[in-house]
């Protein structure tokens, strides 16, 4: 019996989280199949073994992206807002929650660091860890926001994400941040 991947891990325990999770992911994956992809690749890179109040900060960031995706999708002004730009909301989100939930440090007994900048998965610098249990976090502001943003965008879009972005001319607010839910 092989164990489930992060992402399916992560997506079973946003469901448990509640209804609302299960109707916003299932409404993202219907709009978006690409959104798999997306979800994939932040899960695999955070993981969920980062905890903070005795839960994983990945359920803080997916669901904060979800709830901007909510926003755009329910809008209340009289024009509905694209689909590519609810979907670029959707991602600029996801980064934007990253880089606020992950301004940390997180050292070993050693004094190796692991930073979401630092370019290996978190889940890849755990299991080189000779004593796992001695992890320390520290809040550690981001050494250079734009190219943090700009990483996590390689990582967690494909060519074909970016081309959709790019076709709406979204791609630069998505990197910059500067994406409204009420657009």
């Amino acid at each position: 019996m092989s164990k489930a991947s992060a992402y399916d891990r992560v997506l079973e325990g946003l469901r448990s989280r509640g209804r609302k999770n299960i109707e916003l992911l299932h409404l993202l994956q219907f709009d978006w199949p690409l959104s798999q992809f997306v979800l994939e690749k932040i899960c695999e890179y955070i993981s969920d073994q980062i905890y903070a109040d005795q839960e994983p900060v990945i359920y803080e960031i997916i669901e904060g992206a979800l709830a901007r995706y909510s926003q755009a999708v329910h809008a209340e002004n009289e024009s509905k807002i694209e689909d590519p730009i609810r979907f670029g909301i959707f991602i600029e989100a996801l980064i934007s929650e990253t880089s606020r939930v992950l301004e940390i440090e997180i050292r070993d007994s050693q004094g190796c660091c692991w930073t979401i900048e630092s370019g290996i998965s978190f889940g890849e610098w755990y299991r080189n860890r000779q004593d796992p249990e001695s992890l320390e976090i520290h809040r550690k502001e981001h050494q250079n926001e734009k190219s943090l943003r700009s990483a996590l965008y390689e990582l967690i879009t494909s060519e074909q994400i970016r081309h959709v972005l790019r076709r709406v001319n979204y791609e630069e607010a998505v990197l910059a941040g500067g994406m409204a839910a009420g657009h």
